[in-house]
């Protein structure tokens, strides 16, 4: 890093306390770590002084945003030309990303957010704000999110192989390394919206209603002698009393004078056309189970291997994809659930009352927002348009509604924002064919009309969420 002027790091040391600002109250001793603690019925995040908080975020804070063609030459203004490298990159290292960084945590800490969220992107180093505000910490260690299917990549891993479980470990090392004694770090959080069940639309367009389990898709495609296909045959094992009971079931013939073995299924790859598809699906969703189990085993041991202090979120999943078979696996090994939803509170409330049930453990939306499409977005759309917002008087209605449903919600502990800098149709893309929602325009304007709201409600948070019992 290069060296810092006097004023910035007096701006960054006053920003310390001012960008972690919520209403709180004292809960017990700090410990030097966030945690979760539930007092008189609802549940909280404990700072490391051991201060109840809820954690109201920001998502895709992303150089590529404020450095569109349409606002590069603004940003590198306000900020200065050494953002960018004269081979046109994102410098980490510069004056100007640390400015341009700190003038965030500014924003953050004056409408009332206190954490950054998903989707800060890797190219910023986490020394910029690590010690300035509250965060996350990305865990990805396979291909599992469904975007990055979309976009091509691939495939999921045999999850049951020694390889991946070194791999699995290497990479949580490194991560765990740069973060381990961090007093702001919320937690660790793995995939962005994971693959486990094919949506509705996929399903459509693949004009599939029986395979539906990407994973396993992929492990029955594997070879005979790969962990993952020997792992699958034993369950098949467990579930039936012959190979030609399975054979059956998964509609594969055999000559009746000689049969079919559990050897020659595990050589097959013509799993995708069953003829029982009721009980197919049983096998499969057990299945999911035993992956499930691995996966969160995998990396819950390997976190605690060099982290017993943090809190370990899992992935942040869909709302509507929390299926039974993931129940086991998330009660033994995450600390809190993270959702992610742009539906209308109302909608949501009996979902995240039956998750509550089953689990018992608090939750958060990681991921959600409101927006109406702005004339610079017809080409593109924004995340959240769908929920029918006409205007910026809609968008700030929904706001206040969804923060004072959640709060209202004993076990519900944050809301973290979809976007923060409004993205329009020239930008580079991100994640997926959609522009970034924001309360402010790509010049750092404030919708006043939406900040105000948020100003006022963010402040009322964590009021409302003492009132929930």
């Amino acid at each position: 890093m290069k060296t810092h002027s006097l004023r910035t790091i007096l701006i960054a040391s006053l920003l310390v306390a001012a960008a972690l600002l919520t209403p709180q109250a004292t809960a017990a001793s700090g410990t030097g770590y966030v945690r979760v603690e539930q007092i008189d019925g609802v549940w909280w995040f404990i700072s490391p002084d051991g201060q109840k908080f809820v954690s109201l975020g920001v998502n895709h804070i992303e150089p590529h945003l404020w450095l569109a063609p349409y606002n590069q030459e603004a940003t590198l203004k306000r900020y200065g030309a050494d953002m960018l490298t004269p081979q046109g990159r994102f410098d980490t290292d510069s004056e100007a990303a640390e400015k341009w960084i700190n003038r965030q945590v500014e924003i953050c800490r004056d409408l009332r957010f206190n954490t950054f969220g998903k989707h800060t992107h890797p190219s910023i180093s986490p020394s910029l704000y690590q010690d300035k505000v509250y965060y996350l910490a990305s865990l990805e260690t396979a291909p599992l999110a469904l975007w990055r299917h979309e976009a091509g990549e691939g495939p999921m891993p045999d999850i049951f192989s020694s390889d991946f479980e070194v791999y699995l470990n290497q990479r949580v090392a490194e991560v765990v390394s740069q973060h381990k004694q961090s007093r702001n770090l919320l937690g660790y959080l793995y995939t962005d919206i994971p693959h486990w069940v094919m949506p509705d639309y996929i399903q459509r367009r693949e004009n599939e209603r029986v395979m539906i389990y990407p994973w396993l898709n992929t492990i029955v495609r594997l070879g005979a002698s790969s962990p993952g296909k020997q792992r699958w045959i034993e369950h098949l094992k467990s579930r039936y009393s012959t190979a030609e009971a399975a054979a059956k079931v998964w509609g594969m013939s055999a000559p009746a004078i000689y049969g079919t073995s559990w050897e020659q299924l595990a050589h097959q790859q013509t799993w995708f056309d069953p003829s029982d598809a009721e009980a197919a699906e049983q096998d499969m969703e057990s299945f999911m189970q035993l992956i499930a189990d691995r996966w969160y085993r995998l990396h819950h041991d390997a976190i605690r291997q060099h982290d017993r202090n943090h809190l370990i979120f899992g992935d942040k999943t869909m709302i509507e994809m929390y299926r039974k078979f993931l129940i086991p696996s998330l009660k033994k090994y995450v600390d809190v659930i993270v959702v992610q939803s742009y539906n209308r509170w109302s909608k949501d409330a009996e979902t995240t009352d039956w998750i509550y049930q089953q689990l018992g453990k608090p939750i958060f939306n990681g991921d959600g927002s409101y927006a109406y499409v702005h004339p610079n977005q017809q080409q593109y759309k924004v995340k959240g348009w769908w929920t029918n917002a006409k205007d910026l008087a809609d968008v700030s209605a929904m706001y206040k509604e969804t923060l004072d449903g959640m709060m209202a919600k004993p076990y519900i502990i944050g809301w973290h924002h979809c976007g923060m800098l409004q993205q329009w149709d020239g930008a580079l893309r991100g994640d997926v064919d959609s522009n970034e929602n924001g309360f402010m325009d790509p010049f750092e304007n404030y919708y006043t009309e939406w900040t105000d709201v948020i100003r006022e409600f963010n402040s009322k948070a964590a009021d409302l969420h003492e009132a929930a019992k």
